[in-house]
């Protein structure tokens, strides 16, 4: 039976070697050299097992040792308390304790690795990777940031950029010669735009500063040529929205590259426009698109218009549920109570995912229609006489005159008094896209 001395005593043992160990834990993996301790196995760098290993043993002979010292204490304080009973019993108890203690330990130890080694036998199971962008010097991976405007703060050795991903979107890197997102010039020179999949990497050597971003769906502006599926130059992040187009690109537009949502069936295409209103009369680029179905990117080179943008949703798989085609009239309001004009009908049949054609192939039908002979003669399709259009549906109209386009997606009840046509211009040729 311990009494409240010996109770105390084994409690600031404990406590002593908790401590200790706690301690020693902490500093184990601050140090790369481990002193040699017979029958127990130095740890090995980066392997927490190893370590709880070595810690273990090293508390076993820390344990003995304490015990020793203990027992000694004990002795010394028996022999001197010859004259004195109390004080004998308690060294007693204090020797007692000290081997009952030892025993124990090494009987623990011996029980448990007859019974099972793997019981004292350490081992950690690896938590699953996570998904991420990682720096990594091809063994050891750190967490990164989506940018860095330093990449000297990057830790010596792991300057490569690590893209870990089970399943997930396209990686974008725009690496920049300088720091602080910067270019060689105002133009961004030197930079460099990398696209990356899952599990691969890239080297950030050279490099002042980097940034990243998922590749989404919509239009990509470039610096530079396309080359491939991707700019070689300097290059924008996607865009949805019509508008002016965004610095540097403004007035700079070289290419560009077009991301379609093939899960979502979306499909984008885009018009340039010499003005910076987009539904101004003026300068304009064919419509940009894919022809090809199921195609995810498509590049486009030597845009020579750049000011400013139309972004459309191509219907082109759906085309129907777009609507019921267009109506061209020789007349401004053509399809209104009463009216007299003449009639060309664009089904959505002859339309489909796309059309293009010339204004005089839009012959009139005058059937119903009272207008003196004369009329007809002079004004037998869409160019001889431009009146208004009735959009049945969601569709981008573009007309063109000469080198200038205007476009369109509601009814144009008048078309002489649009930009395009009011100086007295005549339509030519027409583009139709069925849009979302």
């Amino acid at each position: 039976m311990l009494n409240k001395k010996n109770k105390l005593f084994l409690l600031s043992l404990f406590i002593f070697l908790f401590v200790l160990n706690s301690s020693f834990a902490l500093a184990a993996f601050e140090v790369s050299d481990y002193p040699k301790i017979p029958g127990v196995k130095s740890p090995i760098e980066g392997s927490l097992e190893t370590y709880i290993g070595y810690l273990f043993g090293v508390a076993a002979y820390m344990a003995g040792a304490i015990a020793v010292i203990a027992f000694a204490i004990g002795a010394v304080q028996l022999i001197m308390s010859a004259a004195n009973p109390a004080l004998a019993s308690d060294a007693k108890g204090k020797m007692k304790n000290a081997v009952l203690g030892l025993i124990l330990s090494v009987a623990a130890v011996v029980i448990l690795q007859t019974i099972n080694p793997a019981i004292v036998t350490i081992n950690t199971t690896p938590l699953p990777e996570t998904d991420g962008l990682f720096y990594t010097n091809g063994s050891s991976y750190k967490s990164a940031p989506a940018s860095e405007a330093n990449t000297a703060n990057i830790t010596s050795g792991y300057k490569q950029l690590f893209y870990r991903c089970s399943t997930g979107s396209v990686l974008l890197i725009w690496k920049f010669p300088k720091t602080n997102f910067e270019g060689n010039d105002d133009n961004y020179g030197g930079v460099t735009v990398v696209r990356k999949k899952c599990g691969e990497s890239e080297s950030l050597s050279g490099f002042g500063s980097f940034k990243t971003a998922y590749e989404t769906p919509g239009i990509y502006y470039c610096m530079d040529g396309c080359s491939g599926d991707m700019c070689k130059g300097y290059m924008s992040e996607a865009n949805l929205s019509s508008g002016i187009l965004p610095d540097p690109f403004k007035g700079n537009l070289n290419s560009i590259r077009i991301v379609n949502d093939l899960p979502g069936d979306n499909y984008y295409g885009v018009i340039f426009h010499g003005k910076d209103d987009p539904t101004a009369a003026g300068s304009c680029s064919d419509p940009l698109f894919s022809m090809y179905a199921n195609k995810e990117i498509e590049c486009f080179n030597n845009i020579s218009v750049s000011s400013s943008s139309t972004i459309f949703y191509w219907n082109h798989k759906d085309y129907k549920s777009s609507g019921q085609g267009i109506d061209f009239y020789s007349d401004p309001f053509g399809w209104g109570k009463g009216a007299r004009a003449g009639k060309y009908s664009l089904s959505t049949d002859a339309i489909k995912s796309y059309w293009i054609g010339q204004a005089s192939s839009l012959a009139f039908s005058y059937t119903g229609i009272v207008r003196p002979s004369g009329y007809k003669q002079l004004y037998q399709n869409f160019q001889q006489r431009s009146g208004s259009i009735n959009v049945k549906g969601n569709y981008l109209v573009a007309l063109w005159a000469g080198s200038s386009c205007q476009v369109f997606f509601k009814d144009v009840v008048n078309l002489k008094s649009t930009e395009l046509t009011a100086s007295g211009a005549s339509i030519e040729k027409i583009n139709v896209i069925p849009v979302k």
